[in-house]
């Protein structure tokens, strides 16, 4: 059976976004890149009247369980939105989030033994990464070891998964550009720059912390620390080809250099995340709750 119907039997659009807030934080991960597509095919289909991904495609490319979980979804979908429900609870019970993202492993970071031979392997790595930064026009200063706090609600949704009435402001829409679109960098920079500059992602010297994964190439365990940087008058994050800055999600859907990354400003009140989304396309979001209203 087609799955063109899914986006009808929501009870609003809040349920669905609830429901797509799931499939991408819990059942969504790139470390299983064409079970990752095809579930991101599937948060996407939650919303369109098209077809994007059918059942043949997930019973080829997503695992038993998550398999079972989305099956039961449609399900549900269906049948009613109580029953949907139903398995918003069932699934948040049953699935963890995924940490896979610089924020989610800097925030769930408990292993403070190991902290002191991280840094030493990741000293190493520091002249490297300054250098690959500077390519983008962000100067690197020093990597942070105190404790960061997160404008994020306390039940530990990442920022893709918030609402608005978390403090979650998007990019408006001639912003939100497809990652093979000609224009691509350029309106990605556009966007990001509008946003940080509306919701004070930078202090007054430019600086902002930076999300930098400092894992050694042949490492599969993310080291992912934050790093307070200044942004220089000349800059190009979109169009730098900076391997801090580049999407491992994208590399899934294209070869292109596509940008995705996790910033804070330094009083902790504005996180920004430009990433990238599973129709393929990019653009910013902010979590400011001190903004609402």
């Amino acid at each position: 059976m087609a799955l063109t119907d899914l986006r009808h039997g929501f009870r609003d659009d809040g349920q669905r976004q609830e429901v797509q807030a799931l499939v991408m934080d819990c059942l969504a991960d790139d470390r299983e890149q064409e079970e990752c597509r095809v579930l991101m095919k599937f948060w996407w289909q939650l919303s369109m009247t098209y077809q994007e991904v059918t059942e043949a495609d997930l019973d080829r490319h997503v695992r038993p369980v998550k398999r079972e979980a989305v099956q039961r979804l449609i399900h549900a979908i269906r049948s009613s939105p109580d029953a949907i429900d139903a398995w918003i609870v069932a699934t948040a019970r049953e699935f963890s989030v995924v940490q896979d993202r610089g924020y989610e492993a800097q925030r769930s970071r408990t292993e403070r033994a190991s902290r002191a031979s991280r840094a030493s392997r990741a000293s190493r790595a520091e002249d490297e990464i300054s250098a690959d930064l500077a390519l983008a026009g962000i100067e690197f200063l020093e990597r942070i070891t105190t404790e960061v706090s997160y404008p994020l609600p306390g039940s530990g949704a990442g920022p893709a998964s918030c609402r608005p009435e978390d403090g979650r402001f998007d990019s408006t829409p001639d912003e939100v550009v497809h990652i093979d679109a000609p224009d691509m960098p350029a309106k990605v920079n556009a966007g990001w720059w509008r946003m940080a500059q509306a919701f004070g992602l930078f202090d007054e010297k430019r600086e902002f912390l930076l999300s930098v994964d400092y894992r050694s190439p042949e490492s599969a365990e993310s080291e992912s620390c934050w790093v307070r940087v200044r942004l220089a008058d000349e800059w190009d994050l979109a169009g730098s080809g900076s391997t801090t800055l580049r999407s491992h999600f994208a590399r899934v859907m294209t070869e292109r250099f596509v940008p995705e990354f996790t910033m804070l400003s330094l009083d902790q009140k504005m996180l920004l995340n430009t990433t990238v989304w599973g129709n393929a396309t990019v653009s910013t979001i902010v979590i400011r709750p001190d903004r609402l209203g």
